[in-house]
C-alpha cells in the first residue's frame, strides 16, 4: 500500500476535518453536511469533536495530574491524553458506521502524522481528509471574538487560551508540507486528503471550496 491510497476501497463513512482552533471547524461542518444532504449523497451525517471525549477524561483527574483550569477553560500539561482521546474516538467510529452514514471527526494537533497513528486501518480506509488551511494570526482573532460573543452557549464556543495558542497550534506539520508542496502532503497522508482553504472572511469562498468535497462524493 502506498501512503495516500485508501485500505479498503468504498465510499468514505468517515470525514476528518483537521483545523486549528478559529480555523472554521463548525461552518465547514454545518455547509459540507447540508450540501451533501441536498445532494442525496447522504442519508444521515453525525459528528465527533475531540473536545467533548477531552473533557470525560479530564473529569476523571479530579487530581488534576493532567491538566489546570485557566481563562474559563482548561490547560493540558500531559499531552499523552490527546492520543488517548483519539484511541477512544477510534472505538467509538466503529460503533457508529452504518451504510449512508458519515461522521465528521474534528480535532487540532501540531503532528496530524503522529495522531493519526491512533486510528487503525479498518478507520483510515474508509476516511477523507479534509486540512482547513487557515493562518494562525487568523485564527487567533477568530477563536477570541467568538468566544466573548457566544459565551459558552455551543459546544464550538470553548477557547483554547492564547498561550496555548502559541505553543501548541502556531504551528502544525500539514501546514508545512501543505505551503512547501501540496502533492506532498497529500502523497503522505494514511487516506486521501483534500486541503480546503478557509482564509478570508465571509463564506463565498468556502462555500466554493466546499464544492471540491462535494464533487468527491460523487464519484
Amino acid at each position: 500500500m502506498k501512503l495516500g491510497e485508501p485500505v479498503v476501497k468504498g465510499p468514505s463513512s468517515f470525514v476528518f476535518l483537521l483545523v486549528r482552533p478559529g480555523s472554521g471547524k463548525s461552518a465547514v461542518y454545518r455547509m459540507l453536511g447540508q450540501r451533501l444532504r441536498e445532494e442525496g449523497l447522504v442519508s444521515d451525517i453525525t459528528r465527533i469533536d475531540d473536545f467533548p471525549v477531552l473533557r470525560e477524561l479530564l473529569d476523571r483527574d479530579v487530581g488534576f495530574k493532567r491538566h489546570y483550569r485557566k481563562e474559563g477553560g482548561f490547560v493540558v500539561t500531559d499531552f499523552t491524553i490527546l492520543d488517548d482521546v483519539l484511541k477512544e474516538i477510534n472505538r467509538k467510529l466503529k460503533e457508529l458506521e452504518q451504510p449512508g452514514r458519515v461522521t465528521f471527526i474534528e480535532f487540532a494537533r501540531d503532528r496530524y502524522a503522529d495522531a493519526l497513528k491512533n486510528f487503525d486501518r479498518e478507520v483510515l480506509g474508509r476516511s477523507l481528509i479534509l486540512y482547513i488551511y487557515c493562518p494562525f494570526d487568523i485564527c487567533v482573532e477568530r477563536n477570541v471574538r467568538r468566544f466573548r460573543e457566544a459565551r459558552g452557549k455551543d459546544i464550538d464556543d470553548h477557547i483554547a487560551p492564547t498561550d496555548i495558542m502559541e505553543r501548541y497550534y502556531k504551528y502544525d506539520d500539514y501546514e508545512e508540507l501543505y505551503l512547501i508542496e501540496e502533492a506532498e502532503l497529500k502523497q503522505q497522508a494514511p487516506a486521501p486528503l483534500l486541503v480546503v482553504r478557509n482564509d478570508v472572511e465571509g463564506l463565498e469562498r468556502l462555500k466554493r471550496e466546499l464544492e471540491k468535497v462535494v464533487e468527491i462524493f460523487k464519484i
